[in-house]
């Protein structure tokens, strides 16, 4: 969707609440957006460090995690190959290094989309300042207008 520009000046206050609050939402979305994205980094960076950590322990005691808050007891059988959750419930074996190598792709793509992301966001905020500018410009000329000359 192409954006337009807007002569500022000509809307009148009503108009620049409007548009202000609607460029607030889309601050507060493209923040949510950027949260989104580093947990899912961190998530990755986590999904490889733990990988690195699996050789050398087959047979060992694990705690597996069942939910986010609820673990079981369960002994290592492979140390060489795991399950990688690729999305939408499909889960692929991948060696340690295939997964390491697989976390990295997917920390890359996410932070070309967080630059892309943190730019949108900066242009956003630059538009609020511009709106909110124009109205306190507006609201002062008001006020010049509604006090009494002396």
């Amino acid at each position: 969707m192409a954006e337009q520009a807007i002569n500022l000046s000509n809307l009148t206050l009503e108009q620049l609440d409007g548009l202000k609050q609607q460029v607030e939402e889309e601050v507060n979305q493209l923040t949510g957006s950027l949260q989104h994205l580093r947990s899912a980094t961190a998530r990755f960076l986590d999904s490889k460090e733990s990988s690195s950590s699996l050789p050398g322990n087959s047979g060992k005691e694990i705690l597996v995690p069942m939910t986010s808050s609820l673990y079981v007891k369960g002994k290592l059988a492979n140390d060489k190959e795991v399950l990688v959750d690729i999305g939408t419930g499909y889960y692929v074996s991948k060696t340690i290094e295939e997964t390491k190598a697989y976390a990295d792709r997917k920390v890359s793509l996410i932070q070309e989309q967080v630059t892309k992301v943190q730019q949108a966001l900066q242009v956003k905020r630059n538009n609020l300042d511009a709106v909110v500018s124009v109205m306190q410009q507006k609201i002062y000329a008001l006020n010049q207008q509604q006090s009494p000359s002396k």
